[in-house]
């Protein structure tokens, strides 16, 4: 039970939730392990070592395929809320504290990143004593032998990169069928109905920025001025456009779009667009002007700008 347990941590430490190994072995002090590969592909994934301790904690540490760190801890009796992150203190021999962020992978295993050069790692090669601090909560492990450790992971995950393991069926993602012609042609038809959506509402947009920002042409006030006052008076449409963009923007992309990010650009695309429109309505109000002959009476009609 206990080495199956051991196991299912050594495995959660890879990038990917499914593994296989160990492959060959590595023994430094009381840290054992080996190299993993993916259940999936069957390339190499990581190389991990764990050491018990007698409070019941077991640490591990990995590196995977492309040099990156982790360390983890498991106990038997901890109650995690998996996929959720701890706010955590590492104190290395009682004078060198280093905040870090847990994730949560099981209800009794937490790992976190260590990245290279990092004070993190440079006290954990270079430490005799860790201390893990999570509120009241303390837990003290003697670092054994770690300056050899993790040399010896890298090694091993430089030797270990053309390894191949057994690759699990069950592990691999399903394959998702090519669509038929008629949901290819349903796809194109949607299409064409968003992109005329979207020119409609531009169009309409475009027109009541018009009418509310005509008045102002003669004004003094600079061109962006005018396009985000304008815009606050067409807000509906200035917001019915934004949506439109990113339904024609999820529509043509293979997953969803941050709404957010796509709304907030679509919204300045807008402002650049009227600002364009009133920069060129007003050339063309000043062009009118001067090309009017002067009358001798005062009586000039004003012009009536307009977009």
């Amino acid at each position: 039970m206990l080495r199956r347990c051991i196991l299912a941590s050594t495995l959660l430490l890879a990038p990917a939730a499914q593994a296989a190994g160990p492959f060959g072995e590595i023994v430094v002090g009381n840290w054992k392990g080996g190299a993993y590969t993916s259940e999936t592909t069957g390339a190499f994934s990581h190389c991990a070592v764990n050491a018990g301790y007698r409070n019941g904690t077991r640490m591990f540490t990995s590196i995977t395929a492309d040099l990156k760190w982790l360390i983890g801890f498991a106990h038997p009796n901890w109650k995690l809320k998996p996929g959720s992150r701890l706010n955590l203190q590492l104190v290395f021999d009682r004078t060198s504290r280093v905040d870090v962020t847990a994730d949560v992978k099981t209800a009794n295993l937490l790992t976190i990143a260590m990245p290279a050069e990092s004070q993190l790692i440079s006290a954990f090669r270079q430490g005799r004593f860790l201390e893990l601090v999570a509120n009241d909560q303390r837990l003290t492990f003697a670092l054994t032998s770690t300056g050899e450790m993790l040399p010896a992971l890298v090694a091993c995950a430089k030797q270990s990169a053309s390894i191949r393991g057994p690759v699990n069926p069950a592990a691999r993602p399903n394959v998702v069928a090519p669509p038929t012609e008629a949901e290819i042609q349903a796809r194109a038809e949607k299409k064409v109905v968003l992109e005329k959506t979207r020119d409609l509402i531009r169009t309409r947009m475009l027109t009541c920025i018009g009418r509310e920002g005509g008045p102002m042409l003669a004004t003094d006030e600079k061109a962006e001025v005018v396009a985000k006052a304008a815009m606050i008076f067409c807000k509906a449409d200035v917001d019915a456009l934004a949506q439109a963009i990113i339904e024609l923007q999820e529509h043509n992309g293979s997953r969803p779009v941050d709404r957010e990010a796509v709304r907030r650009a679509a919204t300045q695309s807008v402002q650049d667009v009227v600002v364009a429109r009133i920069v060129k309505s007003r050339g063309e109000m000043l062009n009118r002007r001067n090309q009017q002959p002067p009358t001798p009476s005062g009586n000039d009609r004003p012009i009536s700008p307009s977009l």
